[in-house]
């Protein structure tokens, strides 16, 4: 803005040059009517320079002697813009006798051409004649710019003024002027307001020194005071100028509600924003709808996540073929990773990075981080931690480091050094994100983000009582911030504690609606609320000598009973099947199959999970029995399990053929270190109805090898061995058999999108199995399949598998197919 109006300036220079010069003698040759010579010069103010141009050259080619014809010549090239040509005649009238007027166009032009030096020795040569003259003490501190001098201008210019403004007086009006003007081009705006304020005070006609204050005031940043001082005289300002100055005005009320956003918490923390959006709107209804200010209102939505709205807004913009400034992409990149469009988000910020290149280090920083979510939420995870990385790396742990006194802390640092270790732990690479973190807690242990970090972490790493721990302790201390409250809820949810979980919810979906963690912790609540249903089947062919070949079992359940018995309990039924061919290896198979049906009470809190049905077969071996399960956990790494079925449903299809039933009791424990490692343990005891005893050991070691956002690979070392009581069953009944087997699973995440995703799973394994009587034979077998989860309501997975085992030295062959599912219920 301030640019034109040192063009309005110069223009009047130009001007007063005329009026000075120009106007002031006749020509020397009557051969030149002095109507025709005032006619050029007339031409020449009234903007047709090119043409007053070519005449005057024709008269001083033909009256060299005339220097009235060249003073007006060199002036008239100088309106033209023909800086060059009348420069040409320097060094021929840079002398004390010419004129004034012409010595000042000499020194615009060379100005003009950056001529430096040249202009300060013409400007210099006037003031020795008209000590007096503003324009040419003008025209020397733009020379003295010009040659990087800006603290000898600003001496220059208050070596005419007195010490105190105190005693500034009307004849110093121009000289407080220009020294006004130094100040703003030294980028001093509140000085240039101070000094333009003192001009107004003792000209208050002076509509320059006011124009000129009220932009001061406005590039200092007090747009505020600028517009209320402008209401004064707005007559004095165009509707561009007054536009302007409005939007600044409402962009500055975009910035406030910013930094009350930083501060403030609850509903309140908008009151600034939502004045900005309806400040916005008020300059787009009195001066049109104008690209500048539409930017503007896709910060303050953006700020106030109204993120549709952005989002609806940059494409409307786009679509007209508007430029659109960096920090405007940003904030549609904002709008659309929200919205959960991280393509869209990702190729904005990038756009807005390459674009503004340089520029306030924490904007960038903050766009860097965006893109950063957006690599992660797109998927490229290795592109995420390759931005997140150079990001930490760039980001100084203090500032001002090294400068005694001055040096503090960087506030932005925490930021940057835990985002490389939540993308990792986004990727599913939890051990190098737990290394790095634990460099982090112990360079800063009580910071806030790296705590929460550590909080998150345990989570992803299945301890969510180390992790609500954290939350709370966090809590404590920072009781405004949202993420503890919403990261404490998730995990009294995990432990089962569904009722405190549900009184975390009601305050922050009123405080914080449009939050992202609030949303999901409010979804994870409705989905645990819901009924749902479990399948578990496996449908086989062969190898059903010692259980069941195909097994289905289904569990419905209701929704916690609230209004009755209380959240930890749910009613559920339980239908079961299991068949198997009766002539294993024969031309003429027989199949024999039993259902059961049961209803049963769950009971879940912390640290306790039961379940208590009774059944009924309905077919094979018909029999009324009763069910219970009990999971006690002591702690995020041990956990126990007790089962007990009076009317096992999975016995081999010769045993209820023969109407043998069974009972069973199952003891088992687990140690979990963490997703990667894991030792389960189980000990049961089977008594058959014809008065078999079977007592059976399994040992399984599970360890994670490689864990990634794509691929993972798991070993399981296992060890089962078992002994009966009865020598002549009718069932297979090995006196006593041992089996080892080590099996590698594979999982292959073919596709992910935020909630939904597919998965190829497959396993191998190879054994050894040892039966009592006969010679040992080796066991394997694989299994290729797919899981599918579509946004954390509904899970199944289904696939195909064979395998080879040993049953009194026969080796026999198992194919099966199994689809399993889960579904909460809406």
């Amino acid at each position: 803005m301030h640019k034109k109006y040192q063009h309005l300036k110069i223009a009047k220079s130009g001007l007063l040059c005329f009026l000075l010069g120009l106007s002031a003698t006749g020509i020397a040759h009557a051969a030149i009517p002095q109507a025709e010579y005032d006619s050029v010069i007339r031409s020449a103010r009234d903007g047709q320079a090119a043409s007053a141009v070519e005449k005057l050259t024709v008269w001083h080619n033909t009256y060299r002697d005339d220097q009235k014809i060249l003073y007006d010549l060199v002036v008239v090239l100088g309106w033209a813009g023909d800086y060059n040509a009348a420069l040409a005649y320097y060094e021929q009238l840079l002398k004390p006798d010419t004129p004034v007027y012409v010595l000042k166009s000499l020194g615009n032009s060379a100005n003009k051409m950056t001529r430096w030096d040249d202009a300060e020795k013409a400007y210099r040569l006037v003031l020795r004649t008209t000590p007096d003259d503003h324009e040419a003490h003008a025209g020397l501190v733009d020379a003295m710019f010009g040659q990087k001098r800006p603290d000898d201008a600003l001496a220059y210019v208050q070596g005419f003024l007195p010490k105190f403004t105190s005693a500034y007086t009307t004849k110093n009006v121009q000289m407080i002027a220009l020294l006004g003007s130094v100040h703003t081009r030294r980028s001093e705006h509140l000085l240039a307001a101070n000094t333009y304020q003192n001009a107004v005070r003792l000209d208050p006609q002076s509509r320059a020194a006011f124009r000129n204050y009220v932009f001061a005031l406005d590039a200092a940043g007090m747009h505020y005071l600028a517009a209320r001082t402008a209401d004064r005289k707005l007559e004095w300002f165009n509707a561009e100028e007054q536009r302007q100055i409005a939007h600044a005005v409402a962009g500055q009320t975009v910035n406030f509600g910013q930094s009350q956003l930083n501060v403030d918490y609850r509903q309140p923390r908008f009151a600034t924003t939502d004045a900005s959006l309806s400040e916005n709107q008020q300059v787009t209804d009195q001066f049109g709808e104008k690209p500048v200010t539409q930017f503007d209102r896709m910060i303050a939505l953006r700020d106030r996540q109204q993120m549709s709205e952005v989002v609806e807004l940059y494409q409307s913009l786009k679509a007209s073929g508007v430029a659109i400034p960096p920090y405007a992409k940003a904030a549609a990149a904002d709008a659309y990773l929200y919205l959960e469009q991280p393509e869209a988000a990702r190729d904005l910020y990038l756009s807005a990075i390459e674009e503004a290149r340089v520029g306030d280090v924490a904007t960038l920083d903050a766009w860097q981080s965006g893109l950063t979510y957006a690599y992660s939420e797109s998927e490229q995870h290795n592109l995420a931690q390759a931005t997140a990385d150079r990001l930490h790396q760039t980001t100084p742990a203090f500032s001002n480091a090294g400068i005694p006194g001055v040096e503090a802390q960087n506030d932005d640092y925490p930021s940057g050094a835990v985002l490389p270790v939540l993308v990792r732990m986004y990727a599913d690479r939890l051990k190098e994100a737990e290394r790095r973190l634990a460099v982090l807690r112990q360079d800063a242990p009580f910071n806030q983000q790296i705590r929460g970090a550590y909080a998150d972490l345990r989570m992803s790493r299945g301890h969510p009582r180390a992790a609500l721990g954290e939350y709370q302790l966090i809590q404590v201390d920072y009781p405004k911030a949202v993420e503890p409250q919403t990261g404490r809820g998730n995990a009294l949810l995990a432990l089962n504690q569904f009722t405190e979980a549900k009184q975390v919810l009601p305050a922050l979906q009123r405080d914080y609606p449009e939050n992202k963690d609030v949303q999901n912790f409010a979804r994870q609540i409705d989905i645990y609320d819901r009924p749902y249903l479990e399948v578990t089947s496996t449908f086989g062919k062969g190898g059903g000598i010692a259980g069941a070949e195909s097994v289905v079992e289904a569990r419905l359940y209701s929704a916690p009973l609230t209004n009755s018995l209380g959240d930890p309990y749910r009613v559920f039924s339980h239908i079961s099947h299991s068949d198997g061919d009766i002539n294993q290896g024969s031309s003429n198979g027989s199949k024999v199959g039993r259902s059961r049906i049961g209803v049963g009470l769950d009971y879940r809190v912390r640290d306790l999970t039961l379940a208590a049905e009774v059944n009924r077969a309905i077919e094979s071996a018909n029999r009324t029995g009763a069910a219970f399960e009990i999971t006690k956990d002591f702690s995020d790494t041990w956990q126990m399990q007790f089962a007990a079925d009076s009317n096992v449903n999975d016995l081999a299809a010769a045993a209820y053929n023969n109407d043998v039933t069974a009972q069973r009791l199952t003891a088992g424990l687990t140690w979990r270190q963490n997703e990667s490692r894991r030792i389960d343990g189980e000990l049961s005891n089977t008594r058959f109805s014809d008065d078999n005893r079977r007592d059976a050991a399994t040992l399984a070691w599970t360890e994670r090898w490689w864990s990634g956002p794509v691929f993972k690979l798991d070993s399981i070392l296992g060890l089962a061995t078992s002994r009966n009581s009865a020598s002549n069953a009718v069932y297979f009944n090995p006196s006593s058999d041992k089996e080892a087997t080590a099996t590698l699973v594979a999982e292959w995440t073919t596709w992910r999108r935020y909630r939904r995703s597919m998965i190829q799973q497959v396993q191998v394994f190879g054994g050894r199995y040892w039966q009592e009587g006969f010679a040992s034979g080796a066991t394997s077998g694989a299994q290729y399949g797919h899981a599918w989860a579509i946004d954390d309501v509904f899970t199944v997975s289904y696939g195909i598998g064979t395998g080879k085992h040993p049953y009194d030295g026969v080796q026999e062959r198992r194919d099966y197919g199994y689809l399993n599912l889960n579904w909460a219920i809406k």
